[in-house]
């Protein structure tokens, strides 16, 4: 812990939200400063015909290649490596013409991805999925328009900018040991209410209530399975929300079909996931039919199969269009989708570690389906140690009900095969990542092959 989050933890509330209002002020001008005129950008966009969309890309494809070709050392010596000329590739089609880019090789190869004249640009870290540490570079325009993407998003949903909203999300706001209320810390730029996660029990339920109903937040905003914890709590408790929010958003994680129905059923109202890259190259929003448009402006996406082959089921491939800083081209981002056309996914079907490798090679995802077919289960996680083994912690909703342990079984092996071997475990919760996600599979194996 260092010297800010020691200061920071051993403050009282009202100091922390003060520190929690500040950094929102310092952040708001980096995120918000030309949000105007970027809305008005995605809204021209949005509003062109698929043809003058693809136009749109060709042309932005044209010149971002050119422009790696020319300044980028990295591309420099991969279009000579494999003999391409950048000034001939114009097109979606003509991007097949570049390799695959990895994770693995971005982070070996971070120095020569960078611009060299590059000056005044952004720099975000993430973990990724293998909890390798990774470093993004980018220009101010492409953060810009991350945002306002996200903004836009929830202004088609009937939330306006400004509005108030509650975040569930990995941040934990207040010291683990604190069971004291108020649970959320408030950032008054964004008037935004910060909820602690890491907190939520039936002990402390009626004070999560009590809070929001004084903030009435116009949207909660968050991680699928923290909303969906909130959500459980109410149920099982049999009790009834008492704020009313317009929309639900949720990001950062897969939402299975069962989160879902228990969120929307519990707070009257539609969840609209979104999609978002860490790399900040796609952006993603469900639109009332609950598919995912995605946004041209931002970067290209791609379908492939384990072939390299382009597909409506597989991997999501994505070429930034607007980062001059660090462009990344043909990116590996690590992702699955099902039902894919030019700008529209049906599903995104969860990372690369969210699959269960079968002994005879294949991929299989989507393993929340699983899950929903039984009312006493909480939540559940898979965690596959070998190709033929994989441990299941099941949380149950009841421990006196009679548990179909044998049906569930069942439909593992009839999705999975015979082949692989599975210990279902009872627990009384699942641990989430160190920035509170939940992992519906937690893959020994994924990292391993790629030397992650």
């Amino acid at each position: 812990m260092n010297i800010k989050e020691r200061i920071y933890y051993s403050s009282s509330p009202q100091v922390q939200n003060f520190l929690v209002s500040l950094a929102g002020k310092m952040q708001f001008p980096k995120r918000y400063r030309n949000l105007d005129s970027k809305l008005i950008e995605i809204n021209e966009i949005n509003s062109l015909s698929e043809r003058e969309k693809r136009d749109y890309q060709n042309k932005k494809i044209e010149k971002s290649i050119r422009f790696c070709g020319n300044n980028i050392p990295f591309y420099q010596r991969l279009f000579a490596d494999y003999g391409i000329s950048h000034t001939q590739i114009s097109s979606k089609t003509d991007l097949k013409k570049i390799p695959l880019l990895s994770k693995r090789t971005v982070i070996d190869n971070i120095d020569n991805l960078i611009n060299p004249s590059a000056k005044n640009y952004i720099t975000q870290k993430t973990s990724g999925t293998t909890g390798t540490p990774f470093t993004i570079h980018m220009n101010r325009d492409t953060y810009e328009l991350a945002m306002a993407l996200l903004v836009y998003h929830e202004m088609q949903h009937g939330v306006e900018f400004g509005a108030r909203r509650a975040t569930f999300a990995g941040r934990l706001i207040k010291n683990y040991s604190d069971n004291n209320s108020p649970f959320f810390r408030f950032n008054k730029s964004e008037n935004q209410a910060i909820f602690s996660t890491y907190h939520l029990s039936n002990k402390t339920l009626d004070h999560y209530d009590s809070e929001l109903e004084a903030l009435n937040p116009e949207e909660l905003i968050g991680y699928p399975s923290a909303i969906y914890n909130l959500a459980t709590l109410y149920s099982e408790n049999n009790k009834t929300p008492s704020f009313k929010p317009k929309t639900i958003i949720t990001n950062s994680e897969t939402l299975f079909s069962w989160q879902r129905s228990v969120i929307e059923k519990v707070f009257s109202c539609t969840i609209y996931d979104y999609y978002g890259t860490a790399e900040y190259i796609l952006f993603a929003g469900q639109n009332k039919n609950l598919s995912y448009i995605v946004n041209p402006i931002l970067g290209i996406h791609e379908i492939i199969d384990e072939q390299g082959l382009d597909s409506v089921s597989g991997q999501i491939i994505g070429t930034t269009l607007t980062n001059t800083v660090m462009p990344l081209i043909r990116y590996e981002i690590g992702d699955t989708a099902d039902g894919c056309d030019n700008f529209s996914i049906t599903n995104i079907t969860g990372r690369l570690d969210d699959q269960i490798h079968t002994p005879d090679g294949r991929r299989i995802g989507r393993t929340g389906e699983i899950f929903g077919f039984f009312e006493n289960i909480k939540e559940a996680q898979i965690i596959q140690h070998r190709t033929d083994y994989c441990e299941v912690l099941i949380v149950r909703t009841s421990e006196s009900e009679v548990f179909p342990k044998n049906k569930i079984l069942e439909k593992l092996h009839l999705k999975f095969g015979n082949e692989i071997s599975f210990n279902i475990k009872f627990v009384k919760g699942i641990e989430r990542s160190k920035n509170g996600k939940f992992k519906a599979v937690k893959s020994h194996i994924l990292g391993k092959e790629n030397g992650l």
